[in-house]
């Protein structure tokens, strides 16, 4: 891919909002979700030479429920596009559309009423706005979907993969998808980042159990040296997530805090796109948390009332000056797939007391799952966390 006649690599974050930082880190790229603000970030993004992915949000396709059936909810999708692309074609900053996040593309032989609507949307865009090239990001390495859009969609410019534990499945992919269609339609990573809830290891009770943040920014670091750095085939990648949200968790896909503090991941995207080493005395390294001498994978199940004791151990020595802040909040237990999330409420008057790397807590009275989380805090703008997952169940005692 050029840009302004020179080669041009993606080296991006998917997100909400910290471009400055973005840019400080050696970063190129950001994409967006973000339509309501979409203004001020092109604007912004122009000034700090940062180029934009924009996303067209459109309905996902769902053969039980389908949006595209209905001739008025087409017609008036296209308009909608349309108006969208003349408004936001001109800014410096656009580099690419993306038409579509995950939108469940389906595998079918003849053309339905998506794929129709769908390819209409792309000639939309392309009408109106010939300057740019247009993408879709399918979620995970899918071979139906790949093959579905490659059969149905050619006048679509790039493929982006959301991929994550199946990042090494992309390249095999590309490589078998061209041996049936004798065409290979552009690609690039269009999410990856850390194991998604969906991918890690759980609990018997299906609470998904989630590394360290310190753990996150060495799988980002391995990751992008084992499946990304070589990718010359590529247009390039772009990291998620470049914000604070709550996915499973308030700490899962976050490389910033609600305060905009920065975590390992950071430090190891920094050092990925400046080509220089991680700095470990950056942010607090921990190791792993233990919740009465017990780990994560051990089951954690107590009855209510509980008192109890959780530690951190770190991989280096405890910097006096850190914070440490312990909560309990339940489980995200009705979590959904494309769900927007809310943080659950915080358990109050739980935290019996807190000795920094140490906390004494009561397990809640209600019956239920949850997680202890601790982060902690350093004076340079930098946190980590961690946290376990554990079962309350109610005795006969209580009332």
């Amino acid at each position: 891919m050029h840009k302004d006649g020179k080669p041009f690599t993606i080296k991006g974050a998917a997100g909400k909002g910290h471009l400055n930082e973005l840019f400080e880190a050696g970063g190129n790229t950001f994409r967006v979700y973000d339509t309501i603000h979409l203004d001020s970030t092109l604007i912004k993004a122009e000034k700090l030479g940062i180029s934009v992915i924009v996303d067209i949000p459109v309905p996902r396709y769902n053969k039980n429920y389908n949006y595209y059936s209905n001739s008025q909810n087409n017609k008036e999708l296209k308009k909608w596009v349309g108006a969208f692309v003349k408004r936001y074609k001109n800014y410096p900053a656009l580099l690419f559309w993306n038409l579509g996040n995950e939108v469940e593309y389906p595998f079918t032989i003849f053309k339905n009423d998506f794929i129709k609507t769908y390819n209409d949307l792309i000639d939309i865009i392309h009408k109106e706005d010939p300057d740019h090239l247009i993408s879709t990001s399918i979620n995970a390495a899918s071979r139906k979907q790949t093959l579905s859009i490659h059969l149905h969609s050619p006048h679509i410019d790039v493929i982006g993969y959301n991929v994550f534990g199946s990042i090494a499945d992309v390249k095999p992919l590309l490589s078998e998808v061209f041996t049936y269609t004798r065409r290979q339609i552009p690609h690039y990573y269009s999410e990856w980042g850390n194991n998604g809830p969906w991918e890690e290891k759980k609990t018997i009770w299906q609470s998904p159990i989630e590394p360290t943040s310190t753990k996150k920014g060495e799988q980002y670091k391995e990751r992008f040296t084992d499946h990304l750095k070589s990718n010359e085939d590529g247009l390039g990648s772009v990291v998620f997530y470049w914000g604070q949200k709550q996915e499973r968790t308030h700490t899962w896909f976050n490389i910033f805090d609600e305060k905009g503090r920065k975590s390992q991941a950071y430090y190891s995207l920094k050092s990925i796109w400046k080509n220089t080493p991680v700095s470990n005395d950056s942010v607090p390294q921990i190791k792993y948390m233990l919740v009465d001498d017990k780990g994560s994978q051990d089951q954690l199940i107590f009855t209510s009332n509980d008192t109890l004791e959780s530690k951190l151990l770190f991989n280096s020595t405890i910097d006096t000056s850190l914070v440490f802040k312990w909560e309990i909040y339940p489980e995200a237990w009705y979590y959904k797939e494309w769900d927007i999330e809310k943080k659950p409420a915080v358990e109050e008057n739980v935290i019996l007391k807190s000795l920094r790397d140490k906390a004494i807590f009561k397990t809640p009275s209600k019956e239920g799952p949850y997680r202890i989380f601790v982060k902690v805090i350093d004076k340079k703008g930098s946190f980590s966390t961690a946290n376990t997952p554990f079962y309350v169940l109610k005795t006969s005692d209580d009332k």
